[in-house]
C-alpha cells in the first residue's frame, strides 16, 4: 500500500521503515544462524540494527569512512547500537571499504552486504569491490547488496533520480551513476565468481510531497535551487523512492568448486 508524507516530522521514521523492509529480505536470503557478516558502507546503522536484531546469533563487523556528506554519522551509529543493545555484538570499523577488505583473511566471513553502498562508487570500483568480497566469503557464504533502481517507473521517481544525481542539483554527486543497472551488478558478480545469483525488486510504496519533501531533500544534500525550480510539481505531486533492488550471489562450497574444476579439465579432454 502507498503511504503519503506530507509532514516533515515523518519523513525520518517512513524511510526507516523501508529499512526495515529490506532488512526482511536480507534475513531471508543469508539464512545464516551464525558467524560473521561484514557490512560495508553502514552509515547511521539504517540496515546494520534490524537486520542484527533479526540475525541474533550472527556477529557483525560494519565498515564506514564516516567522512564527507557522512561525517558525524559516526557518533550516531554508536548511539543507536548502544540504544538497541547491540554494541557486542557490532564491531565498528572507520576505514577505506578496500583498504579494510585487504586485511580480511580469506574464507572468513559468512557473508558481506551493503545498502546503497554501490551508489558510491564506479564500475571500477565495483568489479574490485565483489571480487574481494568472493576472496572473504567462505565456501557456502553470500553477498547481498541493495540499492534503489536507476529505471524509473514515473515522473515521481525520475525527478527524485535526477535530485539526488545530476551535479546542478546534489552537492554531493555521484562518481558515475544515481545506482548500476541490476544487470551489471549480476554479470560482475558471476566475473567474481558467485553463483545462485538472484535479483529481487521490493517497491517503496513511498511518496514525500508538500512540505516534507523540502527536508527530504534537504537531508539529501539537495540545492535549494532545486525546490525552487520545482516547487509546485514537488508540493502537488511530490518525489516518489524508486523501487529497491536486492542482488545476491553465494560462494559454492569447496566440494562443488573442486567438481567444477574436475568437469572443466574433463571438458577439455
Amino acid at each position: 500500500m502507498t503511504k503519503v508524507i506530507d509532514d516533515p516530522l515523518e519523513v525520518e521514521q517512513a524511510y526507516a521503515r523501508q529499512y526495515e523492509n529490506l532488512s526482511r529480505e536480507f534475513s531471508r536470503v543469508i539464512q545464516s544462524k551464525r558467524g560473521i557478516l561484514a557490512e560495508i558502507g553502514c552509515g547511521r546503522g539504517q540496515l546494520t540494527i534490524p537486520v542484527a536484531r533479526l540475525l541474533p546469533h550472527c556477529r557483525f563487523r560494519v565498515v564506514d569512512t564516516f567522512a564527507g556528506a557522512y561525517t558525524g554519522t559516526l557518533r550516531l551509529l554508536n548511539k543507536a547500537l548502544l540504544q538497541a543493545r547491540l554494541k557486542n555484538r557490532v564491531k565498528v570499523y572507520k576505514a577505506d571499504y578496500l583498504a579494510w577488505l585487504w586485511d580480511q583473511y580469506s574464507d572468513s566471513y559468512a557473508g558481506v552486504v551493503s545498502s546503497e553502498f554501490l551508489p558510491e562508487i564506479d564500475s571500477y570500483e565495483l568489479s574490485m569491490f565483489l571480487s574481494e568480497c568472493y576472496r572473504v566469503v567462505r565456501p557456502g557464504g553470500i553477498t547481498v547488496h541493495s540499492f534503489l533502481s536507476p529505471i524509473a517507473r514515473n515522473h515521481r521517481q525520475r525527478l527524485m533520480i535526477e535530485a539526488d544525481s545530476n551535479p546542478k542539483w546534489t552537492k554531493t554527486p555521484p562518481k558515475e551513476w544515481f545506482s548500476p543497472k541490476p544487470a551489471l551488478v549480476v554479470s560482475q558478480l558471476r566475473r567474481a565468481g558467485f553463483r545462485n545469483i538472484h535479483t529481487e525488486k521490493i517497491k517503496s510504496n513511498l511518496i514525500i510531497k508538500g512540505d516534507a519533501v523540502r527536508s527530504f531533500l534537504h537531508s539529501w544534500d539537495v540545492r535549494d535551487a532545486f525546490w525552487r525550480r520545482y516547487r509546485l510539481r514537488l508540493v502537488t505531486g511530490g518525489l516518489e523512492v524508486p523501487d529497491w533492488v536486492i542482488v545476491s550471489g553465494r560462494r559454492e562450497t569447496s566440494y562443488r568448486s573442486k567438481s567444477r574444476l574436475r568437469e572443466r579439465k574433463m571438458g577439455g579432454r
